[in-house]
């Protein structure tokens, strides 16, 4: 029997990670006929967006624009998951770059040096980021030639400072506690999702019972004892995930075993600190490392597919996906709505 292929279908993350930062420092340089691509200018009260010059008087056609960027992300949401939470929000890139930053310092440098050059490293990054943010604001070039004079203004120093800050404090300390804590749209998530939206799901009928046991006893599928029903395999889900109010798991022969091997891999990746076997949770980013996470231990063990599977509770229970749902037709019919009113403005 052949080995079997490590599944490479969340290994996009990191690409698209550093090229969605990549484009954030990138995007105040940016030039169009001469002048700045992307400025909000607030002293010359114009707003450049590559081309396109909005002034005072059109701040609804910017309120719109905003409008239809919330109604989009709503309805990705709904038919994708959280798709922007666990690969485009920027509290996740700038935590994924900070770990990044941390495990280069690691690798690099003795144990009594990499903490300090850890920090220092987050250090300089949130203030660029600072920098990168206010040349958005104000223009990029001047405000960088400033810079070693101290030529900033007291707004421009204040922002550049105050976004550092949040850049340093919300990535490499508050981590987790953003998300479930002090973002709104990690509240409001839950009302956009119904059993058809996709989201982390551990396949529990071949999972459980988890256990550590002897090398080579192949899959369940491969040894014969097959999947277990669905009943049976939440039983011992809510056994393990409440063993004080549940009591402790009977004892199972190696034989009997599911393909979990209790290694707990899935979370230590977890950004999160959740153990995705518990079944899903609100405060999951479908980021993807506990996938990642499982499919390397399973792919070790001979086992073949992750226990962890991107899809919906429809489907993860053999039911076709349905794409058309009351819920989508009626944020749809908003964006198209709000399109309509931006194009009839426009013309």
């Amino acid at each position: 029997m052949s080995a079997p292929v490590r599944s490479r279908h969340w290994h996009w993350r990191g690409p698209l990670r550093v090229g969605l930062l990549a484009l954030f420092y990138a995007l105040p340089w940016l030039q169009w006929n001469g002048r700045q691509a992307l400025l909000l200018d607030l002293a010359a009260r114009r707003f450049d967006l590559f081309g396109w010059t909005l002034w005072p008087d059109d701040v609804g056609v910017l309120l719109g624009l905003l409008a239809v960027a919330a109604v989009a992300l709503a309805l990705l949401t709904h038919l994708a998951g959280r798709v922007w939470c666990g690969h485009a929000c920027p509290q996740t890139l700038w935590s994924a770059a900070f770990d990044g930053l941390a495990r280069a310092a690691r690798r690099a440098l003795p144990a009594s040096l990499a903490a300090p050059a850890t920090q220092t490293a987050w250090l300089l990054l949130s203030l660029w980021t600072g920098m990168t943010f206010v040349g958005l604001f104000s223009p990029i070039r001047a405000l960088l030639a400033a810079a070693p004079h101290a030529g900033w203004s007291g707004w421009e120093t204040f922002w550049v400072l105050f976004y550092a800050a949040a850049t340093w404090g919300n990535a490499g300390f508050l981590r987790e506690q953003v998300c479930r804590s002090l973002c709104p749209f990690a509240r409001m998530q839950p009302l956009l999702t119904d059993p058809h939206t996709p989201r982390m799901l551990y396949d529990a009928p071949r999972g459980e019972p988890r256990g550590r046991r002897p090398a080579g006893l192949g899959g369940v599928l491969e040894r014969g004892r097959g999947l277990l029903d669905a009943t049976t395999a939440q039983d011992y889900v809510f056994r393990a995930a409440h063993p004080l109010l549940a009591g402790p798991l009977p004892s199972f022969p190696d034989d009997r075993l599911g393909d979990c091997l209790d290694c707990a891999a899935c979370v230590a990746a977890c950004p999160m600190q959740l153990d995705i076997r518990h079944g899903p949770q609100a405060d999951c980013l479908a980021c993807g490392a506990c996938l990642d996470a499982c499919a390397a231990r399973q792919l070790d063990a001979g086992f073949g597919a992750p226990l962890v599977r991107y899809c919906s509770p429809q489907t993860m229970a053999g039911q076709p996906r349905r794409w058309w749902r009351t819920r989508t037709l009626g944020l749809l019919a908003m964006l198209l709505a709000l399109l309509g009113c931006g194009a009839w403005r426009l013309l």
